[in-house]
């Protein structure tokens, strides 16, 4: 073991003392728990209340109301009767008041003899939203400037025996930033959805706090300016000693050994001696244990070190590479017989890199996980909630189930939001779901005073030691498009015309400083070696970001640039870390903000609709791609296809672009609000009809046809560790199921690749018509499908699809329910749903093919009776949607 007080000199350090030993068994990632024995933890979350400051315009706000704690000021006030649901229509513009208000929040703290005993006694803030005051007994103990700090203050002193008042005050971030902003003698652009009236003295001030960017608007977000206590509060004590953080450095892992090591920092109030007991439990079930005799700690911080060695280490694996093993490890400090403090630690072993190597392309950029080279396929994830304390930990679960259940191994957690909860990372590490953690920047550049600096340094040491342990977490990245915004934005550039030289290379410089120096230097010094990256998109400050060759990049082409979706087609790029396309969410999840209406010039519906041209650019691809909707039902369905198909095409051009293109992250997984936007999951957890998609197309073996310029071309793609022999076999037919061609390839696929198994002109097909020919693909493994795929030559809106007859039968087996689904022609994405009567009923699958005289049978799981589910039971096709 090796002792290293903080802070101490070349005395100190020479009674530094190794121990070493040799372990067998294997390992999993995951963040310290709170301590026990003499240290102790107590919740302070209940017994809240709140009011407002000083305002008279909202009747009833100023007096006491019950405080959620974890919370927001503006479900509070919901709670308590005092606004109307913020999500529903314009109600989001008539409550702006609140982010111009200050709020104050008191409860009683009762110290009783046992508290008062203790040695120490700190009360500590997990999150403060975001400007606070805090007093206990009317004397000030802390003051808060960074919603994403956990704040602590030594209590012991100011303590006194039964009732001690501590109070909050929480000052407006809008009103607090105004005037500082105001004063600056120049403005720097923040993410664009703030707006600037500097003769109403209305400015952007988001950037200019570390409050979570998305609370301000974003083109799929209301804005929102939260105030409260979001994270939990707690009181600490301890006696003698106590563990600070306990952290598994991982130093070098393969199949053969884990090298790693305890790393575990003590604060003691006196210098002595203790015993350190380290144990953990392997995946097997198996424990081991260390015992160290008469470890020297000094009063103040000291740093321990237990190197440890385990042999044929069970490894942690993204979804669909192998398993999620995870070990737990515990560390106990004692004195004699007595425990002092103790930590638990969850993690799981493996090794991460950022591979960027160059090649024939340009620079590779590619994660590698245990030594495998991982295609990464994903989404973005935004904020789960405008109100962030109102998420739980089961929603949590359902959505990266959901990503999971659709084949995902990676979520990229984007930088306007916040960091999400422990919880969050301890479910993404049991399903091996990597994710890309951005810090919390949205695209606003970013001011360069020192105190600024200091504060984002302070913050991101606290969560990258918060989170290191998490397997899960392999990219640290700076930020989201603000180095991009620089270079390319259009108020960017205009905002560099008017200021000087100096003042240019200023701003730039200090972008640098805090994305290559502090971010990185943080990452580095407490990151358990994770990989760091400065920005998305970015080429490491090797040139210019956002090309084609070299870092990743995010492509808008496609919808924001009005280019026809098979643009996709043709996009080349080494990591497709955000492309998106937008549709409508779930018709029910409509109900839910605009009621029964249904115009889109409606202002109901156009305030769930924050893309800068509103709904007029998903009309515009409706009117190139579809046939005109014969009902607003038939438009939401539309959408949700077109977007569902623009995105297959990208994804599956993305994945047989391998090894060129290593990652398919598209933009977004999830909602904050219900609203129209790029998710494929809306607010409701209800799957849109691309996640279903997804599923397909994320799959592990993916047959993939694409036609272009009369050529088919056919790749198969496999995220396979081993050879794949198969069939693949392509059947031209026309829309009645009459066989025009058959062609059969025998295909070795290797591991992890794509192969081009055919490719072959229509030219010569007898009967060929791209208006009336659809293609059947399909993989054959052993005799059994593995993969397949259909393939349609024109647009929806070129072709006259037959009218198909689709019935149905459902029944209760165990559990769940099964519906059997048989059209008498060509179906094209068969929707199954139940309207109001389950609109959250999860089914197996949905938006299908069918051929003539096929068979669908999908499995559903619902709350709903059988006969509710009988008589609201509802079929389409696209062939249903036009007039």
């Amino acid at each position: 073991m090796m002792h290293t007080p903080k802070g101490s000199d070349a005395k100190a350090l020479s009674r530094q003392r190794f121990f070493c030993v040799l372990l067998g068994v294997f390992m999993i990632a995951g963040a310290a728990s709170s301590c026990s024995a003499q240290s102790a933890s107590r919740s302070l979350n209940a017994g809240w209340q709140f009011r407002a400051v000083g305002l008279n315009d909202h009747p009833g706000v100023n007096e006491w109301h019950i405080a959620t704690v974890p919370g927001v000021v503006q479900t509070d006030l919901l709670k308590a009767g005092l606004i109307p649901d913020p999500f529903f229509g314009t109600n989001e513009k008539r409550l702006q008041w609140i982010g111009t208000t200050d709020w104050e929040y008191q409860t009683t703290l009762t110290a009783d003899s046992a508290l008062l005993r203790q040695k120490h006694i700190e009360l500590v803030f997990e999150g403060l939203d975001t400007f606070a005051d805090v007093t206990l007994n009317r004397h000030r103990i802390l003051k808060a400037d960074n919603q994403f700090r956990e704040w602590r203050a030594d209590i012991k002193a100011m303590l006194k025996p039964g009732a001690n008042l501590l109070h909050i005050l929480i000052h407006s971030p809008v009103n607090t930033v105004t005037p500082v902003v105001a004063a600056l003698p120049y403005i720097l652009p923040g993410s664009g959805y703030e707006p600037l009236d500097r003769a109403k003295n209305i400015y952007p001030v988001g950037h200019f706090m570390r409050k979570a960017p998305y609370n301000f608007g974003w083109d799929w977000g209301p804005v929102f300016v939260t105030s409260g206590i979001w994270r939990p509060v707690r009181i600490d004590t301890w006696n003698e000693a106590r563990i600070t953080h306990f952290n598994i450095q991982q130093h070098s892992i393969n199949k053969m050994r884990a090298m790693i090591s305890a790393e575990i920092d003590v604060e003691a109030d006196a210098k002595t001696q203790v015993n350190i007991h380290l144990a953990y439990i392997g995946p097997d079930g198996h424990s081991h244990s260390i015992d160290e005799q008469g470890t020297p700690l000094d009063a103040g911080l000291n740093h321990l070190s237990i190197p440890l060695r385990i042999d044929s280490p069970q490894l942690w694996y993204p979804n669909g590479y192998g398993a999620q093993d995870r070990y737990k490890f515990t560390a106990t400090i004692r004195k004699a017989e007595k425990a002092l403090t103790q930590a638990e630690v969850k993690t799981g072993l493996r090794s991460v890199e950022l591979r960027r190597d160059p090649d024939q392309w340009g620079k590779s950029f590619e994660f590698v996980v245990n030594g495998i080279p991982i295609f990464a396929k994903g989404a973005n994830v935004v904020p789960f909630d405008s109100f962030s304390p109102s998420v739980t930990p089961a929603r949590h679960r359902s959505m990266l189930q959901s990503a999971r259940d659709a084949n995902m191994n990676m979520v990229r957690m984007w930088g306007g939001g916040y960091y999400e909860t422990d919880d969050f990372y301890d479910i993404a590490d049991e399903l091996g779901i990597m994710v890309w953690q951005e810090f919390a920047f949205g695209g606003a550049l970013v001011p360069g005073d020192l105190p600024f600096q200091q504060n984002v340094r302070q913050e991101a040491i606290e969560q990258v030691e918060r989170l290191r342990n998490h397997p899960s977490i392999v990219l640290w990245c700076g930020n989201n498009e603000v180095e991009t915004s620089w270079n390319s934005w259009g108020d960017r550039q205009e905002f560099k015309k008017s200021l000087a030289p100096d003042q240019r290379e200023r701003v730039w410089q200090d972008y640098v400083v805090m994305f290559h120096d502090i971010l990185k230097s943080v990452v580095q010094q407490y990151g358990n070696d994770i990989p760091y990256w400065s920005s998305s998109p970015s080429a490491d400050f090797e040139e210019v970001a956002n090309n084609d060759h070299n870092g990743d990049m995010h492509y808008w082409d496609v919808w924001s640039g009005a280019k026809p979706i098979e643009s996709y087609g043709t996009l080349k790029t080494r990591f497709a870390s955000e492309y998106g396309f937008q549709s409508m969410p779930d018709l029910q999840t409509i109900r839910s903000f605009a009621g029964n209406v249904e115009d889109l010039k409606s202002p109901l519906l156009l305030n769930h609709e924050r893309f800068i041209h509103g709904f007029d650019r998903m009309n515009q691809y409706l009117a190139v791609e579809y046939k005109a909707p014969k009902d607003f039902a038939s438009f939401v369905y539309l959408s949700q296809l077109m977007q569902a198909s623009a995105i297959k095409i990208a994804a599956e051009h993305l994945r047989s672009e391998m090894p060129r293109t290593m990652g398919s992250i598209y933009w977004q997984l999830d909602d904050c609000w219900p609203v129209a936007s790029w998710a494929s999951i809306d607010y409701y957890g209800r799957w849109k009809a691309l996640q279903y998609y997804a599923h397909r197309f994320y799959a592990p073996v993916l047959i993939a046809p694409s036609y272009t310029d009369g050529q088919i071309a056919v790749h198969v793609v496999s995220d396979r560790q081993q050879l794949l022999r198969a069939e693949a076999r392509l059947t031209l037919m026309d829309f009645a199921g009459n066989v025009l061609t058959t062609k059969t390839e025998t295909i070795t696929a290797p591991a992890l690749s794509s192969t081009q198994v055919m490719k072959f002109s229509t030219a010569s097909i007898p009967g060929f018509d791209p208006l009336k020919t659809v293609a059947l693909v399909e993989l054959l493994a052993d005799g059994k499908q593995v993969a397949q795929n259909m393939l349609f030559f024109a647009k929806p809106r070129a072709i006259d699809l037959p009218a198909a007859h689709l019935t149905s039968h459902i029944e209760k087996r165990g559990s769940h329910y099964i519906v059997d689904i048989t059209t008498d022609a060509l179906a094209r994405d068969v929707a199954v749903s139940f309207g109001e009567a389950d609109p959250d009923a999860k089914l197996s699958d949905n938006y299908f093919n069918l051929l003539p005289d096929g068979k669908a049978q999908i499995t559903v799981d619902s709350k709903a009776d059988l006969a509710k589910l009988r008589s609201s039971l509802q079929l389409r096709s696209l062939v249903d949607a036009s007039k």
